[in-house]
């Protein structure tokens, strides 16, 4: 530990340095002075935007930078982004949840390209398997923060997560990769990627097995080993039809197979379940003109679970979706774009509870960029949503932003709303279901301020701010659900990025966020009022070095009396190009060996290692 402080002590101080040495100066020439910024794009304003111009709060994951790192799974790559709470339940196989500014699990929502992700049957229609979801197959994962429901409907309260599928690309490569590590753990992968004539392609498959690792927490008394199976499949297929049209096909099959401890308090049972997840869409781009791009996508997925508990009373639960999407963008002035389309979502659940239910939506909605020059953006966006059960929803939002160039400055505000449909299990569960109920809502506003300092150092805050009403509670009394939470979420999110030089990197980030029940002003579950991440990698010749470390403040649990314990994390990772074929690289975990919980009485991993080779023909 010693020896990593002292690591950790250098590089604060090399970095002050630094950037005593390469500090802006107001008024310099005019090639000194003006900030000369990598156009990299995100889209969650389903159009792609230049980074300085967007007034959303966004953060990306390159998959290729993750997996230098040796990084595979979803979960992992999202754990150290500011704002966001990662949970588990039950090991490594357990019920995992992503709660981003504070919000509940259920009002993050996760998409595969353009295809909603969840499981319509589970009791609030979440997604809650990130740790079963690998990287394979995916080019990189945008983190949107705050309500995104005017454009994208339910569940994006908290924040929007989209996975976008990897484009096979240039000369047909196969790759293999082969790690093995702590706990017995060993995972294969095997990719292929290219583009023949018209078609491109890219597919991967991969398989992970951890053997030695237990549910709950073996001081507990727990010592019986929980096995994990995880196999991934992910394919992408784009044929240009000719040059104005294009047609894809995206697919991604999940399979998990493990063992899990009762909770409440937690048992050694011998329990075991499986996870099935698949997704397909196709997708059709036409560029009719030159002002008009209509994009259509089709979306079918599935979700099934079996439970075997101890006791021998199998369970069984199984969720669909039917997807449908229409989007067209304008563009006769240059400075105003036009985007606006049409949505349909059918979902049907039944499981050994409840018989087979289904829900119908229609999302229709407008957005209007207004970019009257190159440093001044607006948006605004409208989307009325009708669902089968409860009538209609309208849902407005506005962002704006503004770059000055002379200070490398950039201002951004945003407001919206968001809101959370009620599941099928809520509405139409035997024992505790309601017809009656309504979406939950949700009103946000942040404002924040970004400093660039020439082309190697950019600093930011961001203050936000979310209010949510009719939150969807189990009430005891009645022994059904109802609408009649509240809660209150506020915070700020800081940022440092430093680059040494093309090849070293600095990444800083702090959060406080304070979160409140309104019902009896406690603490929302599982949110940390603090949380501090420290990024640093290097590439020396074919040697690239990262490390993070991370402080999490302590949390509630439930059922709201306990407190679980804050905790540094770091991580260490080396990987060597060996030759144009063989990568190689190796990870530490936990590498100050800190124990922690994330849910009351289960188990995380200890200190740990892998070790891994990517072969490239």
């Amino acid at each position: 530990m010693k020896v990593f402080l002292s690591i950790f002590s250098f590089l604060i101080f090399s970095f002050n340095l630094c950037l005593a040495d390469n500090s802006y100066r107001a008024g310099e020439n005019q090639q000194e002075g003006t900030i000369r910024l990598k156009e990299i794009v995100v889209t969650p304003y389903k159009v792609a935007i230049g980074s300085f111009q967007s007034p959303a709060s966004v953060d990306e994951i390159l998959v290729k930078e993750a997996d230098l790192k040796g990084v595979s799974g979803l979960a992992d790559s999202l754990k150290n982004i500011p704002s966001v709470s990662y949970s588990i339940t039950g090991g490594l196989g357990g019920t995992s949840g992503i709660s981003i500014r504070g919000a509940e699990t259920r009002h993050t929502q996760l998409m595969y390209d353009e295809i909603k992700l969840y499981d319509p049957i589970v009791t609030a229609s979440y997604f809650y398997a990130y740790n079963y979801m690998s990287l394979d197959n995916l080019e990189r994962i945008e983190v949107a923060k705050g309500p995104y429901s005017s454009l994208y409907g339910s569940d994006s309260i908290g924040g929007t997560i989209r996975l976008l599928p990897r484009k096979g690309k240039g000369k047909p490569t196969v790759s293999f990769t082969q790690e093995i590590g702590s706990y017995q753990t060993y995972r294969e992968k095997l990719s292929f990627q290219g583009e023949a004539d018209k078609l491109n392609y890219s597919l991967a498959i991969s398989r992970k097995d951890v053997n030695d690792f237990y549910a709950g927490k073996y001081k507990d008394g727990n010592h019986e080993t929980d096995p994990f199976s995880n196999l991934n499949a992910a394919l992408r297929l784009d044929y240009s039809l000719s040059d104005n049209l294009e047609v894809g096909l995206i697919s991604d099959y999940t399979y998990a197979k493990y063992d899990y401890d009762d909770s409440s308090p937690v048992v050694d049972a011998n329990n075991y379940a499986r996870f099935y997840q698949g997704v397909s869409g196709l997708n059709l781009e036409h560029q009719i003109s030159d002002v008009f791009l209509q994009k259509i996508t089709f979306g079918y997925t599935r979700t099934h679970r079996k439970d075997y508990p101890e006791s021998g009373d199998v369970r069984w639960y199984d969720g669909n979706t039917y997807q449908a999407k229409w989007q067209a963008d304008l563009d006769i002035i240059p400075e105003n774009k036009i985007i606006f389309g049409f949505d349909y979502l059918r979902e049907r659940g039944e499981s050994i509870y409840t018989s087979r239910q289904t829900a119908n939506t229609k999302g229709y909605y407008i957005e209007n960029l207004f970019n009257p020059w190159k440093n001044l953006l607006f948006s605004a966006s409208y989307r009325r949503e009708e669902h089968s059960q409860f009538g209609s929803e309208n849902i407005v939002s506005f962002s704006g932003s503004y770059f000055i160039d002379e200070t490398g400055t950039k201002l951004k505000s945003s407001f919206g709303q968001g809101f959370k449909v009620p599941s099928i299990y809520q509405l139409y569960d035997s024992f505790s279901g309601n017809s009656d109920l309504t979406p939950e809502r949700s009103r946000s506003f942040e404002v924040g301020i970004e400093q660039y300092i020439r082309k190697n150092l950019k600093f930011g805050t961001t203050y936000f701010q979310t209010n949510i009403k009719n939150l969807i509670e189990y009430d005891y009394g009645a022994w059904k659900y109802k609408n009649v939470g509240k809660a209150r979420i506020w915070g700020l999110e800081n940022f440092l990025k430093y680059n040494f030089d093309d090849n070293t990197h600095l990444n800083l980030s702090y959060t406080y966020m304070d979160t409140e029940d309104k019902s009896d002003g406690s603490r929302l579950l599982r949110r940390p009022n603090n949380k501090v991440t420290l990024g640093f990698d290097t590439l020396i010749n074919k040697l690239k070095i990262s490390s993070d470390l991370s402080y999490v403040g302590n949390r509630i649990d439930y059922p709201g009396t306990v407190k679980l314990k804050s905790y540094i994390l770091g991580n260490l990772s080396f990987n060597y190009q060996v030759n144009d074929n063989l990568n190689t690289f190796l990870r530490f975990e936990n590498i100050l060996d800190d124990d922690y919980e994330l849910v009351e009485g289960y188990q995380t991993p200890e200190f740990s290692w892998y070790l891994g080779a990517k072969y490239t023909f």
